[in-house]
């Protein structure tokens, strides 16, 4: 038997799902639960009074919760046997997500009026990242550092695993307990490439800048086997508690060859961008299917495709936009100067010049060893500096203008790096506009389904769009306040300028370079170059 299909029971139909979706997620429910330094559960915590917890991306996220005095955990909490040192496990589960941390501040409070309350701080599991030394050599002994650096150049997601992993399982001689580490096949790895010297460097700040640079987002979450499925089948099998540390590419590029090439190929665009390509945003006013796919982004000079956000936030009566602020920067200075030192080949020239005609002057006069007399008098004298002025700048801002500014960042200013400080300082020094916004769960999209912490987001604000990470989700639940999620979309920081963005990837390289060379005994200067 058919049926004859009827697109109103069938728009009713959909219209009716989408409600039973948005009412399922909304107001979500936290599970609270602690657990022993074992991983073996203690209980459900129902009855606090407020609860709060983020993730930030590629940062360490924190929760704040406050307890009645009564709470069935006082005595784990206040009363450990473990004492001070007492390592509290916590997680707050919420759909579609799993916040996992450890205990890091108990505090019993008592205010004027004699009422007791308990509050609890914590940190999450990516600490335990931030908190990984990443030893020269991860595999040879302590006391015998050798080689003397871990140098990796190649796709950075490769690279930030090689280096966690590494030392994670340096900590726990080889197991993958309690910490697991997703491997990534370097060959498919399409990440942007970037190079780097670690020598018992601390995980967070030194891979912070790869990761921004490269777009991707470094996670390390709690797994229950009970629970959850297996998060890498492939590689491992967890049977017991595990936080698993899993590197994701969200930069949004695509290449022409789905390999480590790829990124590669992203590299050397970084060096070819001179910050006057145009930005590419989706037409909004588009009928029909925005100019397909293949239009949907921006082609890079070699081929690279950036995906524009599929997710977009306008600004109206219903746009779920929250707190906003879009700021202008004035400009903070229109002459900038760099430098100090100068070129060591000026200097090695000016030694042999004037030595030299010291020596000829020693001879025709008959007093030798003349050329002992200069020791370096004019070192650091020419082209010791150098300054950079905007003069567009200087028309739009007038005479009244604040004017110099002193860049440090290299010593020497007619070297390749002196000129990109040059050129960061100009760009640094400008005038920008800055944003970051929130926007709120349900509000059309469904924070966990929809989007996640360190996906790419597109806003309209008034005449202005932008596209950002977004940088933190914060979940509240309080007596007042119904549980929610909430999204905070860019830092309002300034951009980097592209130019000094690509040579610092060569400065990269050349400092690579410099290490190898030290280590085998030979330094290399480049010439003075850099």
């Amino acid at each position: 038997m058919t049926t004859t299909w009827d697109p109103h029971v069938e728009s009713r139909r959909m219209d009716q799902a989408y409600l039973d979706e948005q009412n399922e997620w909304r107001a979500p429910e936290a599970y609270v639960r602690f657990w022993s330094k074992f991983m073996e559960e203690e209980g459900v915590e129902g009855s606090y009074l407020s609860l709060q917890h983020g993730k930030k991306k590629n940062k360490t996220g924190a929760l704040a919760m406050m307890l009645p005095h009564d709470t069935a955990f006082r005595e784990l909490l206040l009363q450990n046997p473990d004492g001070e040192d007492a390592m509290i496990p916590i997680t707050s589960d919420t759909a579609g997500d799993r916040w996992s941390g450890k205990v890091d501040r108990v505090a019993l409070l008592r205010d004027k009026d004699g009422t007791e309350t308990i509050e609890v701080s914590a940190l999450c599991d990516w600490n335990h990242i931030a908190t990984t030394c990443l030893f020269a050599s991860p595999g040879a002994p302590l006391y015998a550092q050798l080689p003397r650096h871990d140098i990796k150049i190649g796709p950075t997601a490769s690279n930030v695993i090689s280096w966690i992993s590494t030392n994670v399982y340096r900590q726990q001689n080889g197991s993958v307990f309690p910490i697991a580490v997703v491997p990534i096949d370097t060959a498919k790895d399409t990440s942007k490439w970037s190079g780097g010297s670690a020598r018992f460097d601390m995980a967070s700040p030194f891979i912070d800048k790869m990761l921004e640079e490269a777009g991707l987002a470094l996670t390390a979450e709690m797994f229950l086997p009970e629970e959850d499925e297996q998060p890498a089948p492939e590689w491992f099998w967890l049977e017991v508690p595990t936080i698993v540390i899993k590197c994701v590419d969200k930069s949004n590029v695509t290449g022409p060859t789905g390999t480590a090439i790829d990124g590669l190929i992203s590299w050397f665009e970084d060096l070819l961008d001179d910050g006057t390509t145009p930005v590419r945003y989706p037409n909004f006013d588009a009928e029909f299917d925005y100019e397909g796919d293949q239009a949907y982004g921006k082609i890079g000079p070699l081929g690279t495709k950036t995906a524009l956000p599929w997710v977009w936030y306008f600004q109206d009566e219903f746009d779920g936009i929250g707190e906003s602020e879009i700021a202008i920067h004035k400009p903070m200075a229109s002459d900038i100067y760099v430098g100090g030192r100068s070129p060591s080949y000026v200097n090695a020239a000016i030694e042999i010049g004037i030595k030299n005609m010291l020596s000829w002057l020693g001879l025709l006069i008959g007093v030798p060893g003349l050329d002992s007399l200069y020791r370096g008098q004019l070192d650091d004298v020419f082209f010791a500096f150098d300054v950079g002025i905007d003069q567009g700048r200087v028309q739009r801002s007038g005479p009244y203008r604040w004017r110099d500014q002193f860049i440090t960042g290299s010593e020497k200013a007619f070297t390749i790096d002196g000129q990109m400080a040059k050129r960061q300082g100009i760009h640094d020094t400008r005038g920008y506009t800055s944003h970051r916004i929130t926007v709120y769960d349900n509000a059309p999209y469904i924070i966990g389904v929809h989007l996640d912490t360190a996906d790419q987001i597109g806003f309209q604000l008034g005449e202005l769009i932008f596209t950002d990470f977004v940088t933190e989700k914060l979940f509240t639940d309080t007596r007042t306040v119904a549980a929610t999620w909430e999204l905070t979309i860019g830092d309002g920081a300034a951009d980097e300028d592209p130019v000094v963005k690509g040579w610092g990837r060569m400065g990269e390289l050349a400092n690579i370079v410099s290490i190898l060379s030290k280590d085998v005994g030979m330094e290399a200067d480049f010439f003075g170059l850099f």
